[in-house]
């Protein structure tokens, strides 16, 4: 276990980054029948911080809006496609705290006005969203769009894809130190723990905190998206946010994997196994996993474990992304049956 009063050094420089009331806690309990009883294998129910600011996403914005207050934005661009869990989140989470959000959309795709897209819609009315020819440069647009706002004295920001920005670092770190929580509060330490990674922020985070805190369970990363070599150049980048915004050294990293799927590969991508792991899960425990992120994790991470034999307590970490489904009904009806 980790060092109570390092814990607390790293709590204490994290919380003093935030101002707003979001959800930091959420609970942990075992798996039943997702390989075999004797197993310790838990869930952490991230996947219960927020309804529409779905998961592990409100993590992030726990530092970052109140970052996007103090530079006293009128707008804020949103980086993601129509179907993003981070542009859903962010358009709730801007109109909530008064600053408008923006949206960039290509003009000639066809985009059905379903799940994640369907919800962002009613948030952002039609000033919020802005439509652009496949010829243009989405950047070119972009800083166009922010030079005419500045004229008209309207300051605009912008938000990343994944909302992977070093402000959002602080509150990514919540969840590892959350994760200390439940453990100190279970009496228990994890030996393995599972995470998804599309921008990788969240699973870089926890990293880094582990790493600083000298703590040595083992993390395996299911890319959902990006590579290996795009991972790794993330994590020297938030490395050095962690150590200039923090003010604390890290030594060395703790141990961490990096899987690609082995299913429905690309991103965005979704097959037969997919969908049945999600009504696997959701008749054997009662939990709803999301198509493009936690299905991929529970199936992938239930494979190396078989794969690797691996013992000990293993913690899965559900981040969300549920309201996606709503994108999916006719295929989810073909295996209810």
């Amino acid at each position: 276990m980790a060092n109570k009063t390092q814990i607390e050094k790293l709590k204490f420089k994290v919380n003093s980054y935030f101002l707003e009331n979001y959800p930091q806690q959420s609970r942990i309990h075992k798996l039943k029948n997702f390989i075999s009883e004797e197993k310790n294998i838990y869930i952490k129910r991230d996947d219960e911080l927020g309804f529409g600011a779905s998961g592990s996403k409100i993590r992030k914005y726990l530092s970052l809006i109140p970052f996007l207050v103090k530079k006293d934005y009128q707008e804020v661009i949103i980086i993601g496609g129509p179907y993003s869990n981070n542009v859903l989140t962010a358009a709730q989470l801007l109109t909530e705290n008064n600053i408008k959000p923006i949206v960039f959309i290509p003009k000639n795709k066809k985009y059905k006005i379903t799940g994640n897209f369907l919800l962002s819609s009613l948030i952002l009315n039609e000033t919020s969203i802005i439509y652009f020819d496949d010829s243009e440069k989405l950047q070119d647009k972009i800083e166009l769009y922010i030079r005419e706002k500045k004229i008209n004295n309207i300051d605009v920001g912008i938000i990343s894809e994944g909302a992977n920005m070093k402000e959002s670092l602080p509150g990514a770190i919540t969840l590892a130190l959350d994760i200390f929580r439940n453990e100190l509060e279970s009496n228990l330490e994890f030996s393995h723990i599972f995470l998804d990674s599309g921008s990788g922020l969240m699973a870089i985070a926890t990293l880094l905190a582990f790493s600083f805190l000298n703590k040595q369970t083992k993390l395996h990363i299911v890319q959902i998206a990006g590579d290996e070599n795009e991972f790794l150049k993330e994590l020297e980048i938030h490395r050095k946010n962690f150590e200039n915004i923090f003010q604390l050294e890290i030594k060395h990293l703790s141990p961490f994997y990096l899987y690609s799927p082995n299913v429905a590969k690309s991103f965005g991508a979704t097959n037969a196994t997919v969908f049945k792991t999600i009504l696997s899960m959701g008749r054997t425990n009662g939990i709803l996993l999301d198509p493009i992120y936690s299905a991929k994790l529970f199936f992938e991470g239930k494979k190396i474990i078989i794969d690797n034999q691996l013992k000990g307590n293993l913690l899965f970490v559900h981040s969300g992304g549920g309201l996606s489904l709503f994108g999916f009904e006719e295929k989810l009806q073909k295996y209810i049956h």
